[in-house]
């Protein structure tokens, strides 16, 4: 898929609903931690509301979309202390566009997001089943920094990028 084809940009309130239906077609086909009630349609318009949702569009079709925002979880310990850490959460490509490239472009497109917003490096959780998206985060520079605490149902492995 050319790269030119494709639209980068916060999610607008029009695009809850497909938005919701993407991550539920995800949760379907895919492998995730997610389930019907998680991620849900009121988190999804908290975070355009909180302009903390980015999509990649496609003829106006919606490819990929990830929370992109303020780190505030501490709950885990990390390699580097940020002083304005951004999280990366509930990134979603949609099962038609996978194997295409599509994620690593959209995630150069959040990091470079995230920079641009002032962020002084990412920190983010990833399960531990999910191996391609693991090889995905680290062919961008993202290190592996252990397990995470256990508070998600799941083991996660701990992820973080510095600026």
């Amino acid at each position: 898929m050319e790269e030119t084809n494709l639209e980068f940009s916060q999610a607008r309130k029009e695009d809850v609903d497909e938005i919701y239906k993407l991550y539920q077609i995800v949760i379907k086909n895919s492998f995730t931690t997610w389930d019907k009630s998680y991620p849900s349609k009121m988190l999804v318009f908290d975070d355009i509301k909180n302009k903390n949702l980015y999509v990649l569009k496609s003829d106006d079709k919606i490819v990929a979309v990830s929370f992109l925002g303020k780190y505030e979880n501490e709950d885990d310990e990390w390699k580097y202390k940020l002083n304005n850490g951004y999280g990366i959460a509930r990134i979603c490509v949609n099962p038609d566009f996978q194997g295409k490239g599509i994620g690593t472009h959209f995630l150069k497109l959040l990091i470079e997001e995230a920079k641009q917003s002032g962020a002084d490096g990412i920190h983010f959780h990833v399960c531990v089943q999910n191996p391609s998206a693991m090889k995905m985060y680290e062919n961008a520079g993202f290190k592996n920094c252990g397990l995470g605490k256990p508070n998600y149902g799941f083991e996660f492995y701990k992820y973080e990028m510095v600026f």
